[in-house]
């Protein structure tokens, strides 16, 4: 586990998607483990909405952005993981954007207030450096 570690490709951004990759197995775990629990605190303006089935849902999309933010973390040269891991970054900034601002099932201040500052720096730091990664 370490030299896999000390095999991430130089700079931060690497390992700042690795972390996010970590979070979302997490996260992927928590909603498939205690369904209504988190799930319910994000989308805290319609909880009711929330139930068991939508949460294995975000559970199973969750884990995809983690497989495709872990290959991505370990090969940074690749255009096509890069872009695959960018847009986990951008659907995932929309659909909390949409549910705060068009639906209205979360709020801000709340948990969502990390998901936009992780997708939003991730975005923006991956546009930043592509240019280093990808030749």
């Amino acid at each position: 586990m370490l030299g896999d570690l000390l095999a991430l490709p130089a700079g931060g951004l690497a390992k700042f998607i690795l972390l996010s990759a970590a979070f979302s197995v997490f996260n992927s775990v928590q909603c498939m483990l205690a369904p209504l629990g988190m799930t319910r605190r994000v989308y805290s303006q319609q909880p009711q909405q929330v139930t068991p089935l939508t949460s294995h849902v975000f559970a199973a999309w969750t884990a995809l952005s983690a497989v495709l933010r872990y290959k991505c973390a370990f090969n940074m040269d690749n255009a096509v993981l890069y872009d695959l891991a960018f847009w986990s970054y951008a659907i995932a900034a929309m659909h909390f954007l949409s549910e705060v601002a068009v639906f209205r099932t979360a709020r801000v201040p709340g948990p969502v207030v990390s998901t936009f500052c992780v997708a939003f720096t991730s975005m923006l730091w991956m546009i930043k450096d592509r240019d280093i990664y990808i030749h």
